[in-house]
């Protein structure tokens, strides 16, 4: 199975790093891997979170492959994404904004955690979806990072 955890401190606001990372349709602009997304149905639960179903078409190397996921958006702390599409055994991936402080009490930033556990359920595929998935996903925080100062940087 395929799991990774990662966390940094940027000097972006957690609002401003949830709205980047809710904005799923605008991951294959920037995100490795991600072909095409379509948000397809969006809801709310009982709380009042917005959840949202999406299709996305990954590409490792000659292969694409579509999947579908659920993301509920805790504003502006946490995004939990998960899937049971069959060709998942395991996938989910969550976000957690924390606010900084500085040592006198002021907003400093925010600190991001990210986690990512996936395992195919093909066995076949298990080996090159592993491998391609965890080199993804040590760039991912970074690939985000990267859109936060291309649109926040101005």
């Amino acid at each position: 199975m395929a799991s990774h955890i990662e966390c940094h401190k940027l000097c972006y606001t957690p609002e401003q790093l949830f709205k980047l990372v809710a904005q799923v349709e605008r991951y294959p602009e920037f995100l490795p891997l991600w072909h095409s997304v379509n948000v397809s149905k969006e809801q709310y639960n009982e709380l009042g979170q917005r959840i949202y179903l999406t299709e996305q078409v990954i590409h490792l190397g000659p292969l694409y492959k579509s999947f579908c996921t659920q993301t509920t958006l805790e504003p502006f702390h946490r995004i939990h994404i998960d899937s049971s599409d069959p060709m998942f055994r395991k996938f989910s991936i969550d976000w957690l904004f924390t606010s900084g402080t500085e040592s006198n009490g002021k907003e400093a930033g925010c600190q991001i955690d990210f986690k990512l556990n996936c395992e195919a359920s093909s066995m076949l595929l298990r080996p090159i979806f592993d491998i391609a998935l965890m080199d993804t996903a040590r760039s991912i925080v970074s690939a985000f990072e990267n859109r936060a100062r291309c649109i926040y940087d101005h």
